[in-house]
């Protein structure tokens, strides 16, 4: 929206600054609302191939970036600390330097800056997303599958298991049996009774110590391959819904039982996600460019 104050005020830049084309360094290239974009900002990313489109995009750029910083600080969102020194952790470890070494570099408060504004935007970014359209049809997974058809048997095999995990009793009444001895009679206790036909959710909830006990034992989809040899050795000699002896880990004693199992094509996996980002992509751009709409924005583009 053109505000009569600021029209005159980029008319008088304008003419201050069409004597010079070349832009100074602190030359003004751009107004977005009450903010000034200067030739500093993108001058690090000009190349002398650059054409006068692919400087405008830069300034483009910038607009954009300077939309969305304005949202940030109408929103309030700020990065958490952790977020901030995990990635200054990151950084000092991909330049070989401690947080220390990065710390007493002269640059190191605009390296923060830099970082506390990424983490921002991403913030910001995941805000706005919260109210995407994500869901996919079949039509639209149809045609991707189309343009881009599985050419192997790329398949992964999933197994949904039900356990109740044991790694500490009490032992104050029986000090001749030693822990594991317990643990192991209170499985079998436990598999009695569900085998007689009491509840295996129930009983999880009542005496399990994973927290998958807050859902009756039961685990969400477990890569097949990916599962500690000890569970790939018990599950191969299970039948549906039969219960496991009593066996151990490095996580305590547990039985378990087979809820289902199923393939899953990595491809289609791959594909609807990336359909998913595409539209997530979109929806922020649109937004974006929403934000420009009710912008006053001025470019100099005679100064590029």
């Amino acid at each position: 929206m053109t505000n009569p104050m600021k029209a005159l005020f980029a008319l008088a830049l304008t003419f201050t600054f069409s004597l010079n084309t070349l832009a100074s360094p602190n030359s003004i290239i751009a107004i977005v609302n009450d903010e000034l974009i200067t030739f500093d900002a993108i001058s690090d990313e000009i190349k002398p191939s650059f054409t006068r489109a692919q400087k405008i995009e830069l300034v483009d750029n910038q607009i954009d970036l300077m939309l969305q910083l304005e949202k940030i600080k109408k929103f309030g969102i700020k990065p958490k600390l952790s977020s901030v020194n995990t990635m200054l952790s990151n950084i000092a470890s991909q330049n070989g330097l401690t947080l220390t070494q990065l710390q007493a570099n002269n640059q190191f408060d605009e390296i923060v800056d830099n970082v506390s504004q990424r983490l921002s935007l991403k913030g910001l970014k995941q805000f706005v997303l919260q109210k995407a359209d994500t869901n996919l049809t079949q039509a639209e997974i149809d045609t991707a599958l189309a343009k881009n058809p599985s050419n192997s048997d790329n398949f992964n095999k999933q197994i949904k298991i039900a356990q109740i995990v044991i790694s500490s009793v009490d032992q104050t009444d029986s000090l001749l049996q030693s822990k594991d001895s317990l643990i192991q009679q209170l499985l079998i206790e436990l598999s009695d009774k569900i085998n007689a036909g009491t509840s295996f959710s129930s009983l999880a909830k009542l005496h399990s110590q994973d927290p998958s006990y807050k859902n009756g034992g039961e685990s969400g989809w477990l890569d097949e391959n990916r599962l500690p040899v000890v569970f790939k050795q018990h599950l191969s000699q299970l039948k549906a819904d039969e219960l496991s002896p009593p066996f151990q880990t490095q996580q305590g004693w547990r039985v378990i039982k087979i809820i289902d199992k199923r393939r899953v094509d990595n491809h289609l996996i791959a594909v609807k996600s990336k359909l998913i980002q595409s539209k997530k992509n979109s929806f922020f751009k649109n937004w974006v460019n929403e934000l420009r709409k009710g912008a006053y924005i001025e470019i100099f583009d005679h100064k590029l």
